[in-house]
């Protein structure tokens, strides 16, 4: 743009006399050209900026609240008719591995075992999944079979395999119980700290 704002005001300064333009003229022309350049590289800036894709801004993971301990479903907190009648209750025990707020070195593999407590009225069949709920998955399945039938009334030991993220912060994980029909009920969480 400079070399035709330049050609410009050549051409003005060399056809001058021949016309016999006044010396305010000349800079009216010149002052002109260099504006007409100025708009014209403007323009052509401002369609390179909206063709050009941007960046998306990703945030940064933050920190979650630990999570003092795991909350108990009441009959009628799960899904779905079943859970209403009482059929799919849980009710969380204690953690068995990995406690709340335990530090995990980055990319570790461990796993989350946890003792729940069938308080329904139904038995909990080797048809009925964990499957990974929200927040952070940690390298988990998103959906296994429990490993045994839980009858009502009795407890059991529920796990699964994770590794702990790459990089330094605070990661909570929720996990449920799905019922044979995909009705999630009874929810489990994994907190834990990568130093």
């Amino acid at each position: 743009m400079k070399k035709a704002a330049l050609l410009v005001s050549l051409l003005v300064f060399l056809l001058t006399p021949a016309c016999g333009l006044a010396e305010a003229d000349i800079q009216a022309t010149v002052t002109q050209a260099v504006g007409d350049a100025v708009n014209t590289v403007n323009a052509q800036y401002t369609q390179i900026a909206l063709l050009t894709p941007s960046a998306t801004n990703t945030l940064p993971p933050t920190s979650t609240p630990a999570v003092t301990s795991t909350p108990a479903v009441s009959p009628t907190a799960g899904l779905g008719a079943g859970a209403a009648a009482g059929c799919d209750v849980m009710t969380f025990v204690a953690d068995v591995t990995v406690s709340d707020g335990e530090e995990i070195a980055a990319s570790t593999p461990f796993t989350k075992t946890w003792q729940v407590k069938n308080d329904g009225s139904c038995t909990w069949t080797t048809t009925y999944t964990i499957i990974f709920s929200s927040g952070d998955q940690m390298g988990g399945s998103t959906s296994q079979p429990i490993a045994v039938s839980v009858a009502p009334g009795a407890t059991a030991e529920l796990s699964v395999s994770l590794v702990a993220p790459a990089t330094a912060g605070s990661y909570t994980g929720w996990w449920a119980i799905a019922s044979a029909s995909g009705q999630a009920f009874g929810f489990m969480s994994v907190v834990i700290e990568v130093p």
